[in-house]
């Protein structure tokens, strides 16, 4: 009778741990953020065609020192329960829900072209951002239908001030005012227009023939925008934007400059550290989380709101100033 029993025991105990360890191997909806490369956007990177390819270059451009370093997170799909139980406790690793990371309701293919075009316009919005901190001058032409507007209009005037940057016409986002646009060759006035629900396009002079060459860079989504625009204005400016110094960095940018939050903070700063980079851009409203990653580290944290912030940030590192602001 003992013996029966023992074996019953055994049995049960054999089934549990099989049972567990099914269980352990089963994907759960979360997926795995973990550090990813960092790329210098003042380099040249090889290809899959074996061809160097310089990221970013003008007709006219100057020598620079010194790296600009946009930074990237690796994510993993499939993360099983014993995976995730694992990861929970890394410092360098998030373990998230996968929605949070893919939209919902969206096929994969989907979710790789949402990646691709905002890739795509990140590195638009970067090269009007970067004209517009160089002072070119600047056409908003209206790019669809919107109350008394039409398709093709070109913004001269908001509010009773003539349109030259872009800041401008975001700081009116939400306000009614009147307008003036230049309609097929003809100035018309056209009352309660509000910048915010009209489609426009920005388009800067670009003296410089920018070109941005991602084909040898295997990276999505909008966040590196904030670093092309830091390699566009130190390519076609004479002066040394980093001083010779290393800074890395991330953010979305829109074509007035303004920089926006991203996902993954933590792991990039991680990235960061270990590449031995000791200056982090780092957009405001990320302040928060970043400051956790960066304690214990030797990198410091500049608060980036605009352009000029992160202009101002470099410009400060490479002289060893005090940064301008801080996380």
């Amino acid at each position: 009778m003992m013996k029966r029993r023992g074996i019953t025991v055994m049995i049960g105990a054999a089934l549990v741990a099989l049972l567990t360890w099914q269980v352990l191997g089963m994907n759960v909806a979360y997926v795995a953020m973990t550090p990813g490369k960092t790329v210098d956007v003042l380099s040249s990177q090889t290809g899959e065609d074996g061809e160097d390819h310089q990221i970013i270059t003008a007709d006219k451009e100057y020598p620079t020192d010194g790296e600009l370093r946009l930074t990237t997170v690796s994510v993993y799909q499939q993360v099983s329960i014993a995976e995730a139980l694992r990861l929970w406790f890394s410092d360098e690793v998030a373990v998230v829900p996968r929605e949070l990371v893919y939209p919902p309701g969206l096929s994969k293919e989907e979710i790789a072209e949402k990646q691709e075009n905002d890739w795509v316009t990140s590195q638009s919005d970067a090269e009007q951002a970067a004209l517009d901190h160089l002072g070119q001058p600047l056409t908003v032409e209206v790019t669809a239908d919107a109350g008394d507007l039409r398709e093709g209009d070109v913004l001269v005037e908001l509010g009773g001030e003539k349109v030259e940057s872009t800041e401008q016409v975001e700081a009116l986002a939400g306000e009614e005012v009147d307008a003036k646009v230049n309609r097929a060759g003809k100035e018309e006035e056209v009352s309660g227009v509000d910048p915010a629900a009209v489609e426009l396009e920005f388009t800067h002079r670009d003296p410089y023939n920018i070109q941005i060459d991602t084909e040898a860079l295997d990276i999505g989504g909008p966040s590196a925008g904030l670093m092309f625009t830091l390699g566009i204005v130190d390519r076609v400016t004479p002066d040394s934007l980093t001083g010779g110094e290393d800074v890395a960095g991330t953010g979305t940018i829109t074509a007035g400059g303004k920089v926006g939050p991203i996902g993954g903070v933590q792991q990039k700063i991680a990235a960061v550290d270990e590449a031995g980079i000791e200056l982090f851009l780092t957009p405001a409203d990320n302040c928060s989380e970043a400051k956790g990653a960066a304690e214990g580290t030797g990198v410091q944290l500049a608060r980036v709101d605009t352009l000029d912030d992160a202009v101002a940030a470099v410009e400060a590192y490479a002289k060893g100033d005090p940064l301008p602001r801080t996380c």
